[in-house]
C-alpha cells in the first residue's frame, strides 16, 4: 500500500470500506493534521480533539473525495474549518507572546532562530493565502515534496507550481515583515520545511483510524459536536464567499456608500418607498446574501417566498414585503439564519415607516458617530436592534459597530445569525456558556425552555446574563448599552455618552462633574429643536404638567417654538428619545440611592430629577413603573415631594385616556 497514491487509498476505501487503505491515508497526513491544529490550538490534548475529527470528516466525505488529487490541501484545509470552529466554540483564544520566542533564540542555529520568530504567527499568515497558495506550501513545505511531486499532485506545471509557490513565499514574508519578522522567502522557506511538522503522539494514529472507520461513532461528545460545528462552517464559508463576491459586484456597480449627514435637512414625514429602498440598499443585499449563503450551507435553495420577499425589500414596497414575511412566519424556516435574515429586515422596514425621517437619522447617527468603530453597541428595542444595522455601510463587517440585541440573545438562533454575520471580529457566548447562563439563573431553567415554560420574564432576566457573558468574552472592546432600564451588574460601570450609555469596564466610583455637564448640555441641546428651549433644571414640577395639557394634549402651539410634528406623532420617535433619556435618568437615580455622601446624593439626585423631566417632555403617557413617570413618581416619593407625584400621576392619567380615544 505504500506504492498506492493517495486517490487510489480513497477509491480502496471508499468502495470497499478497506481499513488497510484508510489506515495508510491517517499514517501518511497525520503529521500534517496534528502539526497545523497544534499550531492553532496551543496544546497537545486539543490538537488530537481536532486531528480526530478531520480524520472522521475525511471518512464521511470520502466518496465525494475520490476523484481529488491534493488530499494534503484537503486536509490543511479542513483543519483550519475544524480548528477554527474548535476556537470560536470553546471561546478559547490564542496568547502567544512573540517576544519570548526571540528572546530564547538568541545562541540558536539560523534555522531555529527564524522558526522560534515564525511559529507564532505561521498559520495566521497562511490564512491570508489562497487554497491553492496553502495547499501547494503545504505539499512543498510541510510534506516536503518536490516541486515536480506538488506539480503533479496538484494538475499543474512545474513552472506554475514554482512561481505559485514564489507568489505565496512572497505574500508570507510581508505579512512577517507587518509583524516585526524580517527574513528572506529563502530563510523562511528552510525554517518552514525543517520545523512546520510536528510528530503526533504515537498512539494517535491507530485511535484516529479506529473511531474513523465507524464515521465518528464511537467518539465522545464534544468531538461529535466539533465534527457537526466543523462541518457546517465548511459548507458556510463556501457558500457565503461564492455569494458575497457577487453581492460586491452589485454594490459596487451601482451603490454609493451609505453617509448619514445633513439629517435635520429632511422634510418628508411619510413613508416613501424610493427613499427607503436607497437607504437600505446595501443592507438588504447583505442580508440577502446571508440567507441564501445559509441555505446553501444546508444544502438548500431560496424558496420563491424568500426571493419574493427580497424582491420587496429591494423596493421597498412595505404592504407587500409584509404580507410575504406574514406568510413565511406561518411556515417553517428555511433555516434559521435565513429566516433571521427575513425578520430583520422585514422589522427594519417597519421601525423606519413609523418615523420621520429625519429623526430616525438623527436617532442612527447620534449613536454611530459618538461610538469608536468596532465597539459593541448593546441595545434592547426595537429602533436600535433594527435601524441602526440597517443605516450601517456593511453590518457584516461591523461598520462601524456590532449591534446586538440583547431580547434575542436567548434565542439559539439570533446567537447563531450573530455567528454568521460576524465571524471571527465578535466572540458570541458558546452554547455551553449559554447552557451556563440559564443554569446560574435557575438550575431547570434549560429544561422549561425545552418545554416551552418559560414566561417572558425568565428570558429578559436570562439574556441579560448572556449579553454580561458577551461583555466578559470580548475585553478589547469597547460596549455600550441602549436599555430602557439597565441591568443590575450594569449600573456601576455605567456612564451617560450622548444618546446612551457606555459601559466602563472597571465599576466608577462616581460621575466626574465633566461627564454630568456635558450630558447635561447634549440633552438641552438635543430637545430644544424637539420641543423647544422652555425647559430648564428649575423648572418647577407644575409648570411641566400645565405645558403638557396645553401643548401635548390640547395641541395649542401658541408660543412654541418646538416641532409640531414631532409632539402631534403619537408613535416611534417620541418614546424612543424619552425612553434613552429615561435610562440616563436611572443611572442618576441608582448612584443617588447608593451614594454614602450626602453632597453626592444630592448632586445624583438633581441630575436624575432633571432628566425624569425631559424624558416626560418628551413622552408622558407611559404609566408603568420603569417609564419616566413611574420612575420620576419614585424619586419624587424618596424626596418626600408627594403634591408633585401626585401631579405628575394624574397627568399620566389623561395622557393615557387621551390616547384611547
Amino acid at each position: 500500500m505504500p506504492d498506492l497514491k493517495d486517490v487510489d487509498l480513497l477509491q480502496q476505501y471508499a468502495a470497499r470500506n478497506s481499513e488497510p487503505a484508510f489506515a495508510e491515508l491517517v499514517q501518511r497526513h497525520i503529521n500534517l493534521v496534528y502539526s497545523v491544529a497544534l499550531r492553532y490550538v496551543g496544546n497537545a490534548q486539543d490538537a488530537q480533539d481536532v486531528t480526530q475529527a478531520v480524520f472522521v470528516i475525511l471518512a464521511q466525505k470520502a466518496a465525494g473525495l475520490r476523484q481529488r488529487t491534493a488530499l494534503t490541501g484537503w486536509l490543511y484545509e479542513t483543519t483550519r474549518f475544524t480548528a477554527i470552529r474548535f476556537l470560536r466554540t470553546r471561546a478559547r483564544q490564542r496568547a502567544r507572546d512573540q517576544e519570548a520566542y526571540v528572546q530564547s533564540t538568541l545562541n540558536d542555529s539560523d534555522s531555529e532562530h527564524v522558526w522560534r520568530q515564525l511559529a507564532p504567527l505561521l498559520e495566521d499568515a497562511m490564512a491570508r493565502l489562497n487554497e491553492k497558495e496553502r495547499a501547494l506550501l503545504a505539499l512543498r513545505f510541510y510534506e516536503n515534496k518536490s516541486g515536480g511531486e506538488a506539480a503533479g499532485l496538484l494538475g499543474i506545471s512545474e513552472w506554475a507550481s514554482r512561481k505559485r509557490a514564489a507568489r505565496a513565499l512572497k505574500k508570507l514574508q510581508q505579512f512577517f515583515h507587518r509583524h516585526g519578522v524580517t527574513s528572506t522567502t529563502e530563510a523562511i522557506a528552510g525554517a518552514i520545511s525543517a520545523h512546520a511538522m510536528q510528530a503526533a503522539p504515537v498512539t494517535l494514529a491507530k485511535s484516529v483510524t479506529a473511531v474513523a472507520m465507524v464515521k465518528g461513532a464511537t467518539a465522545g461528545a464534544s468531538t461529535l459536536f466539533l465534527i457537526q460545528e466543523a462541518l457546517k462552517f465548511m459548507a458556510w464559508t463556501k457558500a457565503k464567499t461564492a455569494i458575497l463576491v457577487s453581492v460586491g459586484l452589485m454594490l459596487t456597480a451601482g451603490t454609493t456608500a451609505l453617509v448619514i449627514h445633513a439629517v435635520y435637512q429632511a422634510q418628508s414625514s411619510t413613508y416613501n418607498a424610493p427613499r427607503a429602498a436607497s437607504l437600505f440598499k446595501p443592507f438588504v443585499a447583505e442580508e440577502k446574501a446571508q440567507a441564501v449563503a445559509a441555505a446553501a450551507a444546508e444544502g438548500k435553495r431560496m424558496s420563491s417566498g424568500y426571493d419574493a420577499f427580497f424582491a420587496a425589500a429591494e423596493k421597498g414596497d412595505l404592504p407587500a414585503l409584509r404580507q410575504v414575511a406574514s406568510t413565511l412566519r406561518q411556515q417553517a424556516p428555511l433555516t434559521e439564519t435565513s429566516f433571521a435574515a427575513v425578520e430583520q429586515t422585514a422589522y427594519a422596514f417597519e421601525m423606519f415607516s413609523q418615523w420621520d425621517e429625519k429623526y430616525a437619522l438623527a436617532y442612527a447617527q447620534g449613536i454611530a458617530e459618538s461610538i469608536p468603530p468596532g465597539s459593541i453597541y448593546l441595545t434592547g428595542v426595537p429602533m436600535g436592534a433594527y435601524i441602526l444595522p440597517a443605516l450601517q455601510k456593511s453590518d457584516p463587517a461591523a461598520g462601524p459597530i456590532f449591534a446586538i440585541n440583547q431580547g434575542e440573545l436567548v434565542e439559539e438562533s439570533y446567537r447563531t445569525y450573530l455567528r454568521h454575520m460576524y465571524g471571527d471580529q465578535l466572540h458570541v457566548p458558546t452554547e455551553e456558556a449559554v447552557q451556563k447562563c440559564f443554569q446560574d439563573y435557575a438550575p431547570d431553567a434549560w429544561l422549561r425552555q425545552q418545554q416551552g415554560k418559560l414566561v417572558r420574564d425568565d428570558y429578559q432576566r436570562i439574556a441579560r446574563l448572556i449579553a454580561q457573558a458577551v461583555f466578559d468574552e470580548n475585553p478589547d472592546r469597547e460596549f455600550y448599552d441602549e436599555e430602557s432600564w439597565p441591568v443590575d451588574w450594569m449600573y456601576p460601570h455605567l456612564e451617560p455618552h450622548g444618546l446612551i450609555l457606555k459601559i466602563s469596564r472597571q465599576p466608577l466610583s462616581e460621575l466626574s462633574a465633566e461627564t454630568v455637564m456635558q450630558d447635561h448640555d447634549f440633552w438641552v441641546h438635543q430637545l430644544q429643536p424637539m420641543i423647544g428651549n422652555w425647559l430648564t433644571a428649575d423648572t418647577p414640577v407644575k409648570e411641566l404638567v400645565a405645558w403638557t395639557d396645553r401643548v401635548q394634549l390640547k395641541h395649542d402651539f401658541h408660543g412654541f417654538t418646538g416641532d409640531r410634528r414631532f409632539i402631534k406623532n403619537t408613535r416611534g420617535e417620541r418614546q424612543i428619545f424619552s425612553n434613552l433619556r429615561n435610562a440616563i435618568g436611572g443611572v442618576y437615580a441608582w448612584r443617588a440611592g447608593h451614594a454614602a455622601d450626602p453632597a453626592e446624593r444630592e448632586r445624583m439626585t438633581r441630575e436624575a430629577d432633571f432628566a425624569f423631566r425631559q424624558a416626560l417632555a418628551l413622552w408622558p403617557c407611559s404609566p408603568a413603573s420603569s417609564s419616566p413617570v413611574g420612575r420620576y413618581m419614585d424619586l419624587l416619593k424618596q424626596e418626600n415631594r408627594l403634591d408633585d407625584a401626585r401631579l405628575i400621576q394624574k397627568m399620566a392619567q389623561r395622557c393615557a385616556a387621551q390616547l384611547k380615544r
